[in-house]
């Protein structure tokens, strides 16, 4: 059906911007001049910037093939939008005031925790270990000037979607992806880089190549887990060696292939990204001079740079290796100078600060994150089981170790901040855009709630720092992507800023209810005659601050959901779709309101209730954050392709948690008739 609208509007332009080298869109605009009676208005339309007329509003929704011609969506519901808004805003302020007002039911919970506390007198104890937080100072290589390394470390390349980075970056994505490792054999992986691209004869016979699976490797005669790039070719024919087994692999839909398909699969992306590496492919440390487009090239395109350029690279790139490999460091130290000049001539429109280089390797080497999680696991286990011994014999005091701890874990809090500013500073976008990011940031929130709940119950503090350890070691996995990536249109949008951020600090509050819960049904298990009175209120404590910890998650969930029909409505002119993730996030709202009102339906209360709601609930996040993001397809989604099949150890989980369940509701029964039974 037509509908006309009672003005024009005219394109004078349609304007495509794409990050610099790539073909990715960074951002789309049409120039329009809208007339009506008298009115002639020109206006700039673009993802995230409305033309509002007349209760009319039109978004930047697409654009013709032929890149001449823009797609608007239009929408008309000016009285919606603001009683919508003005929904969003009383629910909002309402939610917030409960907080505030004295007789709510968290401020209720909260003095109910107070007074367990201090009934129990509990001591909070952990053992001092040698922890400390240190940059990674693997040996150097002695072929290798440290300094010189340093200063390579910082050379610019421009990856294949445009983004502008050190060597050092792409040094550390290409030894994450091909040995699975940080470094090799007492070098970083800059120096690795760097000797592969001096010495590539070398490294072809060098076992470089991860190979993890068994059979792969008795299939390849492998003794160890590496293979070389040579080893993977028939020395007399040539022929691949994993040519057919390829074919065969990616004859097969995703969620068929069993772990030898996809170590296949795997081997093969890493021989090709170690040949790209050999070939000098990945170097792409030449700007373009005059290229629209502001795109970078490696020596193999350097016909591209024109005559007289693509001398000065040939001369200068093959002068710089052959110096390297001959351990002439004047020499090498002149040409890279030389490279470096090259680069701020002719591609200094798009290079970033020497500061956010700088950072960017200090970053890289620190490696904050992965550092962190061993520390925040050790603490995290060192501090519950230490809590766990004073539940249960109360002699048990180690008054300033758990000082010194709790200080400690306040210091590894602010050292993730600083880690997540440093990343935010140099993707200049907000760390929490994708799957590695956003484990990051769930993590960082659920440390932020265990400090916060700390004076309400010292265990809490403990269970919050090992989850956050572990999260942080699920986003360290290797299908995880730490890589640093510009953002596609829709997403450069500070209500998205704020509704990931919001949404995603909701997780880590369910997730402390989750692990409490868990907590409390394992006392319920273990409780006995001799214990049962500090372990009841232990589990009276924990349930309180299930309930706080809930509500808190909840209320996040909610204002999160509701700035994100904010941002929807804004970018693309409709508040709810019924997207994978948007329905989703509607179930687990709706499960954990359930939850949080379980107090007032009969048969749904007491502690035993509360704790195993909170652990079953957190099943409805975990859908809708992976189960979403890796399963699913829609706006949200992070997968490519098919879905992978469900690891065992899901299935596993679940089956701990069922009987978990059934022995503590079979404890609790037990308990409750012996009780009635005295009275």
């Amino acid at each position: 059906k037509i509908i006309e609208i009672p003005f024009s509007i005219y394109l004078t332009d349609f304007q495509l911007e794409r990050y610099p080298g790539s073909n990715s869109p960074s951002s789309y605009a049409s120039e329009v001049i809208l007339k009506d009676q008298n009115i002639e208005k020109p206006f700039r339309i673009y993802m995230n910037n409305i033309l509002k007329y007349n209760g009319y509003r039109f978004f930047q929704s697409s654009y013709d093939r032929d890149e001449k011609g823009t797609i608007l969506s239009v929408n008309y519901d000016s009285l919606g939008t603001s009683v919508s808004y003005f929904g969003y805003l009383i629910m909002a302020i309402g939610m917030v005031l409960i907080f505030f007002n004295k007789n709510s039911r968290i401020k209720a919970l909260i003095k109910t925790s107070a007074k367990l506390r201090d009934e129990r007198k509990k001591l909070f104890a952990v053992i001092i270990l040698g922890l400390f937080f240190t940059i990674n100072t693997n040996a150097q290589n002695p072929q290798y000037n440290k300094d010189h390394v340093s200063e390579f470390a910082k050379l610019l390349v421009q990856t294949s979607k445009g983004r502008v980075e050190p060597v050092n970056t792409l040094a550390s994505e290409i030894m994450r992806k091909v040995a699975k490792k940080s470094n090799w054999e007492g070098m970083s992986s800059t120096e690795v880089f760097l000797e592969m691209q001096a010495n590539p004869e070398k490294w072809k016979n060098v076992p470089f190549i991860k190979v993890g699976n068994p059979e792969l490797r008795r299939m390849l005669n492998l003794r160890d887990n590496y293979i070389s790039f040579n080893s993977l070719f028939n020395p007399a024919t040539g022929e691949y060696k994993l040519n057919q087994l390829v074919q065969t692999a990616y004859e097969k839909k995703a969620n068929t292939r069993n772990k030898f398909d996809k170590e296949v699969i795997n081997v093969d992306e890493r021989a090709n990204i170690m040949m790209g590496v050999l070939t000098g492919t990945f170097l792409t440390i030449f700007p373009v001079p005059g290229d629209d487009n502001h795109k970078w090239i490696h020596i193999g395109e350097a016909k591209l740079l024109g005559s007289q350029n693509e001398t000065f690279a040939q001369n200068t790139l093959s002068a710089y290796f052959t110096a390297v490999a001959t351990g002439d460091w004047i020499s090498a130290k002149s040409q890279l100078n030389r490279l470096a000049s090259f680069q701020q001539t002719e591609g200094a429109k798009i290079i970033p600060p020497k500061t956010k280089i700088s950072l960017e390797v200090f970053y890289n080497n620190a490696n904050i994150f992965g550092k962190l999680s061993k520390i925040f696991m050790l603490l995290g286990l060192i501090m519950l089981g230490i809590n766990l011994a004073t539940i249960f014999n109360p002699e048990f005091k180690l008054g300033m170790v758990k000082k010194i701890s709790v200080w400690l874990i306040f210091l590894l809090f602010l050292v993730q901040t600083a880690g997540m500013a440093i990343r935010w500073y140099i993707s200049g976008h907000a760390p929490w855009s994708n799957g590695y990011e956003s484990m990051v940031f769930i993590s960082w929130a659920t440390c932020l709630a265990g400090i916060l709940f700390y004076s309400r119950s010292e265990i809490t503090l403990s269970l919050t720092t090992l989850l956050a350890g572990l999260t942080l070691m699920v986003a360290g996995m290797s299908w995880m992507n730490p890589e640093i990536t510009p953002l596609v249109p829709v997403l450069k949008s500070y209500w998205l800023i704020v509704h990931v951020a919001i949404i995603t600090s909701s997780y880590g509050f369910l997730g402390v209810g989750a692990l409490l819960g868990m907590l409390n049904l394992i006392l319920i298990v273990s409780r006995s005659k001799t214990n049962a009175a500090r372990v009841n209120l232990t589990i009276k404590e924990l349930v309180n601050v299930i309930d706080i910890a809930l509500l808190v998650g909840l209320i996040l969930l909610t204002l999160g959901s509701f700035l994100g029909g904010v941002w929807a409505n804004e970018s693309w002119g409709r508040y709810w779709g019924w997207d994978p993730k948007e329905t989703w996030a509607l179930v687990t709202i709706l499960v954990y309101t359930f939850i949080s009102h379980m107090h007032k339906i009969p048969g749904f209360r007491g502690s035993f209730a509360v704790s195993a709601a909170s652990l079953v609930g957190f099943s409805s996040v975990l859908m809708t954050y992976f189960g979403v993001n890796y399963y699913l397809s829609g706006l949200h989604s992070y997968a490519q392709g098919e879905p992978a099949p469900v690891p065992a150890g899901v299935y596993v989980a679940v089956v701990i948690v069922i009987v978990l369940i059934v022995a503590a509701y079979i404890s609790e029964k037990t308990a409750q008739q012996i009780a009635s039974k005295k009275i």
